[in-house]
C-alpha cells in the first residue's frame, strides 16, 4: 500500500474531517475516491477555472467606490453576477430588516 503526505492548513482539515465524516468517510477514503474518480474521467471530476478577471475588477470598483463615498452602497450589500451578461449586479437591500430581526 503506498502512502501520500501533503501539508494543507489547519481550518481546512477540520473543516473537511467534519464533512467527510457526514458522509461516513475518512479523509483517506475521501482522497481515494477523488483519485478513483480523476482516474475515470481522465481529469479533475470537476470544473477548475481562474477567477473572472473582468467580475473581479468590477468588485473591486464598486468598493473603491463605496470607500470614496462616490456610490450609495452598504459595504454588507452582496453582489451577484447577471448569468447572461456576466456581470455583478446589487442584490435587492434587506440587511437593515436581517439586524433588527425582521426577515423579508
Amino acid at each position: 500500500m503506498a502512502q501520500i503526505n501533503f501539508r494543507i492548513d489547519d481550518e481546512t482539515k477540520r473543516e473537511a474531517e467534519a464533512l467527510f465524516a457526514d458522509m461516513g468517510l475518512t479523509m483517506s477514503g475521501a482522497i481515494t475516491v477523488f483519485l478513483r474518480q480523476s482516474i475515470n474521467e481522465q481529469g479533475i471530476p470537476f470544473k477548475v477555472c481562474a477567477p473572472n478577471s473582468a467580475y473581479h475588477e468590477k468588485l473591486l470598483q464598486a468598493r473603491r467606490d463605496y470607500e470614496n463615498g462616490k456610490k450609495n452602497y452598504h459595504y454588507h450589500d452582496l453582489i451577484e453576477v447577471d448569468a447572461e451578461e456576466k456581470t455583478p449586479k446589487a442584490r435587492p437591500r434587506r440587511a437593515a430588516k436581517r439586524r433588527r430581526g425582521v426577515v423579508a
